[in-house]
């Protein structure tokens, strides 16, 4: 038992806590301000203590004092507020059946407690000077603060095994927008011992609002790098590596090095992407989409449904991106939170984890269902001959725009305020959709619009109909450099 305590000790209610009948020894230390100090005549002291830390860390101190010295019982108390001369400033005291083991037991948590536990020592002095004078005595000893974990511990379903499996887990999460910052900070929080973040994005001032690791003073840098400082900062305990790239140049020998992967993004093609890489590398995902107030959260396992199971042709008909649809910052705040833990359910194996069934929630009357999906025994994505599938999304940097024809999908009147930079055909979305003749099969295709959107849906609309040299330029227009 460890306690801070502001009030003077009770020496005679002490003992008997630590009192064990059973035991030969109750040896007691009993720390008192004295009224001097390397050279100094010291009038009083003040102690202060960041307290949550402190008694989790006194509470460590005092099991493995039990554990190292075969103790019955350990009490420890330290005061903090302004103390006179003569005052107890701390007390320790331990049973034991054998008193040498006591001696070394009380000296062990004395020299223990000093260097580990954040409480720090002020000195007023007859001068009318006064000094903090062992605030540095962790930094000596190499000691930093960490994450408390002893709210969920106490849990039966996760008690310290599973603590320790989630400090030994490694979890890959692509995407570190408005459900990868919930879905990064709760598992950074529960302990996780290795993140893995995959973003190419860079900050723009409409994430902020639901993106909340980052800062409006950061809009422009690299996603994944803000991130994972975020999360050193916030758990410097755990292991982070960022990768500020798009999934797809990650290696499938990669991915087989996580025990779970978390996909975040609102992109399609990067879902399906995941889907089909982490199916032949073996590896769980955790996927979740939003629209508008409405989320969906699955979970693909190398024996379970897939993503692609959902389609006839592994290809969904359309999906929005927030930026279209529209997103209230709450919404995936929500439904990353539940990714998150499911996430942990997964990586503990706890009872009523998600399998071959798609989670829908409704944030709109909070309802929420599970749909059964069945494994489709001709989904392609099973088929292990099958090789993860070509991106459909690049941006101007992974690519030679000589190698393409580029194609204007915008509307006329968008063409009429800003022309392309360069060569280009402009054939409207809907008049190219409606006469796919337009192109040659054999040739390799850009599609550029105002921001990647349109794109992304002509080119899988394309690329379904056996067009397979078609890309969407990630960014739109705005990404091709002047000429």
């Amino acid at each position: 038992m460890f306690r801070i305590l502001s009030e003077p000790l009770d020496i005679e209610a002490l003992k008997a806590s630590a009192e064990d009948p059973t035991c030969g020894a109750l040896v007691t230390f009993e720390g008192w301000v004295r009224n001097h100090n390397e050279g100094h005549d010291v009038t009083s002291l003040e102690y202060e203590a960041y307290s949550a830390l402190a008694n989790a860390e006194g509470e460590r101190i005092l099991a493995e004092a039990k554990e190292k010295f075969g103790l019955k019982t350990a009490v420890c108390v330290h005061r903090v507020g302004h103390l006179q001369i003569g005052d107890i400033a701390v007390w320790v005291g331990v049973s034991t059946p054998h008193r040498d083991a006591a001696y070394k037991a009380n000296r062990y948590i004395i020299d223990e407690i000093k260097v580990r536990v954040p409480i720090w020592k002020k000195e007023h002095y007859v001068t009318g000077d006064s000094g903090w004078v062992n605030c540095e005595e962790c930094a000596k000893h190499g000691h930093k603060p960490e994450m408390d974990y002893s709210r969920q511990t106490v849990l039966p379903t996760i008690g310290k095994e599973g603590q320790q499996k989630l400090a030994e887990s490694k979890v890959l999460v692509v995407g570190a927008g408005g459900l990868g910052c919930p879905v990064l900070a709760y598992l950074a929080g529960a302990g996780v011992g290795q993140l893995g973040i995959v973003e190419h994005d860079h900050l723009e001032a409409s994430n902020l609002h639901r993106q909340f690791l980052y800062a409006l003073d950061q809009v422009g840098e690299k996603k994944a790098d803000l991130a994972e400082a975020w999360l050193k900062q916030y758990n410097p305990s755990i292991d982070i590596e960022a990768f500020p790239a798009r999934f797809q140049t990650l290696e499938v020998e990669q991915l087989a090095d996580y025990d779970l992967i978390i996909e975040c993004t609102d992109c399609m093609d990067t879902k399906l992407l995941v889907n089909r890489a982490a199916i032949i590398a073996e590896v769980p995902v955790v996927f979740a989409s939003i629209y508008q107030f409405e989320g969906q959260v699955q979970v693909v396992t190398p024996d379970s449904s897939c993503l692609e199971c959902l389609y006839e042709d592994g290809t969904p008909n359309e999906v929005l991106t927030c930026a279209v649809a529209g997103v209230l910052g709450a919404v995936p705040g929500v439904i990353g939170s539940i990714q998150a833990l499911e996430a942990i359910k997964q990586l503990l194996g706890l009872e009523g984890r998600l399998s071959n069934e798609l989670l829908i929630v409704n944030l709109v009357d909070y309802s929420m269902r599970k749909l059964k999906l069945p494994r489709n025994s001709n989904c392609p994505a099973h088929d292990k001959e099958n090789p993860v599938p070509e991106s459909i999304e690049v941006t101007i940097d992974e690519i030679n725009l000589s190698d393409y024809q580029v194609i204007d999908i915008r509307e006329p009147n968008e063409v009429a305020v800003s022309s392309l930079p360069c060569d280009h055909q402009h054939i409207p979305m809907n008049e190219l959709l409606n006469n796919p003749s337009a192109i040659n099969k054999d040739k390799a295709y850009l599609l550029v619009c105002a921001a990647g959107v349109r794109t992304q849906y002509t080119a899988n609309a394309f690329r379904s109909a056996g067009y397979n040299k078609v890309y969407s330029l990630i960014g739109g227009n705005r990404m091709l450099p002047e000429i």
